[in-house]
């Protein structure tokens, strides 16, 4: 089992690289399948929690993800292997992702060794590096306005086959301990001392608490198995379909999915809670959409009894570990800092919402939403 530390190593060990240094790495080390060379004007670089992304486009119009992984990962083998497994397997049965291009030796990953930040266990690191596929169209936080209750409907039944898929899919590479398993929520109060305002502290130990006490006796009964386990709105590609007589999209529709750095072996209930719970983020009705996600996964995958009746806790407890760990991220990386803190704000204001609301009303709305038509 690895130990919660390695979330302050991830810190520590974010690729420390330029964007033309990169390039350079990947002209040498890959042969790109669509042809051309890599506009290195045009890499650009992309959201990212502890690795480096760039966009990128080649001479002849072709686009890619540049992904230089941080250096815990980087060190885990098996688990790259892994990722690329997931992402190949999920291709091969309709569902669109990333897939990996293969080096000039015929792997998966090629090594640049870069510097560490200071405090660092090693001065340098041999970071993995992958070249992936790019997925056309719009991450789903870019169209908040499209986010109707039949998109989060559609959205949910997007993941229900994603999950459906993932069940025949085993790598031994994704049995890990992670901190961002929802399996392990309450460890997240190692790193409690992040978040400065004593309310919020209150909110956090009483989810965890909940989750001890209606999560963890039943954990022995909630199916297994591998997970993407950060569908966040990040994560979902859409496609956009615009009206000639409207300048903004009028229709999202979820078509693929991204960055499969936090996969693991878990409780498969957790792909659609971790959904539900980043999708309620900067909502009038944050119940109610986490309602209309859920009945569209159903439809697709069905949830048992006790599987159903712990989701509004796991949605709770994925923002808990969200809001904590995104505090203390921001505390050792402050040009990140931005990014990090995207859900503090609306991720306490969902909080407040879910233990307001209590989990019998949530419950009664998620049936509600099953029955619709």
């Amino acid at each position: 089992m690895a130990d919660n530390d390695d979330e302050a190593r991830r810190k520590l060990e974010k690729p420390q690289c330029s964007a033309e240094a990169v390039v350079e790495f990947v002209r040498a080390s890959f042969v790109l399948p669509c042809g051309g060379e890599i506009d290195a004007s045009s890499a650009k670089e992309l959201n990212s929690y502890d690795d480096r992304n760039f966009h990128v486009r080649t001479t002849s119009g072709a686009q890619y993800t540049l992904k230089v992984h941080n250096g815990v990962e980087s060190q885990n083998q098996p688990l790259l292997d892994a990722q690329s497994a997931m992402m190949r397997h999920l291709t091969e049965r309709g569902v669109k992702c990333p897939c990996p291009v293969v080096g000039v030796d015929g792997r998966d990953i090629a090594r640049m060794n870069l510097p560490l930040r200071q405090g660092a266990r090693d001065a340098r690191r041999d970071h993995a590096v992958r070249v992936l596929t790019w997925v056309d169209g719009s991450i789903a936080d870019d169209c908040r306005d499209a986010h109707t209750p039949a998109f989060m409907r559609e959205l949910g039944a997007f993941l229900g086959r994603m999950v459906r898929a993932l069940e025949s899919f085993r790598h031994p590479g994704a049995e890990r301990w992670h901190q961002w398993d929802n399996a392990n929520a309450p460890t997240v109060r190692k790193f409690m001392d992040a978040v400065e305002d004593p309310a919020r502290r209150a909110i956090a130990e009483g989810v965890l608490d909940d989750f001890e006490a209606k999560v963890s006796p039943v954990a022995g009964s909630l199916r297994r198995g591998a997970t993407h386990n950060d569908a966040n709105e990040q994560n979902v590609i859409v496609r956009l379909e615009t009206s000639g007589e409207c300048a903004g999209p009028f229709r999202a529709t979820p078509v693929g999915i991204i960055d499969f750095g936090d996969i693991n072996v878990s409780w498969r209930v957790n792909d659609v809670a971790i959904a539900c719970a980043y999708y309620t983020l900067n909502k009038r009705d944050p119940v109610g959409d986490a309602a209309q996600c859920l009945a569209g996964f159903e439809s697709e995958f069905p949830l048992t009894d006790a599987e159903r009746s712990i989701v509004p806790t796991l949605m709770a407890a994925r923002l808990v570990v969200s809001c904590v760990l995104g505090a203390y991220s921001a505390a050792r990386d402050p040009a990140n800092k931005e990014y990090l803190l995207t859900t503090q704000k609306p991720g306490w204001e969902v909080l407040g919402a879910l233990r307001a609301a209590g989990d019998e009303e949530i419950l009664r709305r998620f049936a509600a939403a099953r029955s619709e038509k």
